[in-house]
């Protein structure tokens, strides 16, 4: 199957490489077309019984920047729309139904049984961190341009695909705090200094490592099963409630005046 925003390649030792590239983007970002491509891959590499784990990365200097503010925006028209014909609460259950794509398929991948290797090559942000985060590994270029965090607060949101969760579990309340309260961007080297990250290693070495860490970790399990339940006790609780909450908290700031108007001058600004 082929993709427009993805590549795949399968090696010899039966580790896919997912790469990241949106065409006619300097930086690849969530958009709906992403959102489809990427639940198709989880969905081949997982079936494929001659793939033992998958890797991912980015084509362009940057991991990701996070969701396509235009998306945003448009998700905010459409509820607004949606609340004027049909109703708030038709408007809120779609709303929220569309908001939370992106978190099932970071879900997805964290239970889908087969390891997945985040090979961080430039910035992660927002959502794309939150990708990352669902990963089992997480290995990053050691170098000036790789950059990691939750700057979700400067307009008005909080994570919405599990990044509070996760994060929390991975390194504690306090690391977290700085992300995601604090809106902290932080290099590679710290951000394995800090437990975000497990690796942080040359650019040059950086697809082979990964690789060679995907291999490693998928002839660890016996079976599927087996891998998806050391995963979750490895991460601590499933945090089923804590994601509800989450998406609850996302949803609510999403439809609110002030948050719009954020994100709107946000856009705005990008556009200078």
């Amino acid at each position: 199957m082929s993709f427009t925003n993805f590549t795949i390649e399968n090696d010899g030792d039966g580790i896919a490489l997912a790469t990241w590239d949106s065409p006619g983007r300097s930086m690849n970002v969530i958009d709906a077309k992403v959102m489809d491509e990427l639940s198709a891959i989880i969905d081949q590499t997982t079936a494929d019984t001659a793939v033992k784990g998958v890797v991912i990365t980015s084509g362009k200097d940057a991991f990701c920047a996070g969701a396509d503010l235009t998306m945003l925006e448009g998700l905010s028209r459409a509820f607004a729309e949606l609340a004027a014909s049909q109703g708030e609460e038709a408007a809120m259950m779609r709303f929220f139904e569309e908001s939370r794509r992106w978190s099932v398929l970071c879900r997805r991948i964290e239970t889908c049984g087969k390891p997945w290797v985040a090979a961080l090559n430039g910035t992660a942000l927002g959502g794309g961190f939150e990708l990352a985060l669902a990963c089992h590994r997480r290995i990053a270029a050691d170098n000036p341009r790789t950059r990691v965090g939750q700057p979700e607060v400067k307009v008005g949101l909080i994570p919405g695909a599990g990044g509070t969760q996760r994060l929390t579990r991975l390194c504690g309340r306090s690391v977290s705090a700085r992300l995601i309260l604090g809106a902290e961007i932080i290099n590679g080297a710290l951000a394995r200094d800090l437990g975000v990250v497990q690796w942080a290693v040359p650019r040059s070495e950086l697809p082979t490592r990964a690789a060679e860490i995907a291999a490693r970790v998928a002839a660890l399990p016996a079976d599927a099963l087996a891998w998806s339940k050391a995963c979750i006790a490895a991460a601590g609780e499933p945090g089923e409630d804590g994601y509800r909450d989450e998406l609850e908290g996302t949803r609510r700031l999403l439809t609110t005046k002030e948050t719009r108007a954020r994100v709107q001058a946000f856009f705005a600004g990008a556009l200078q």
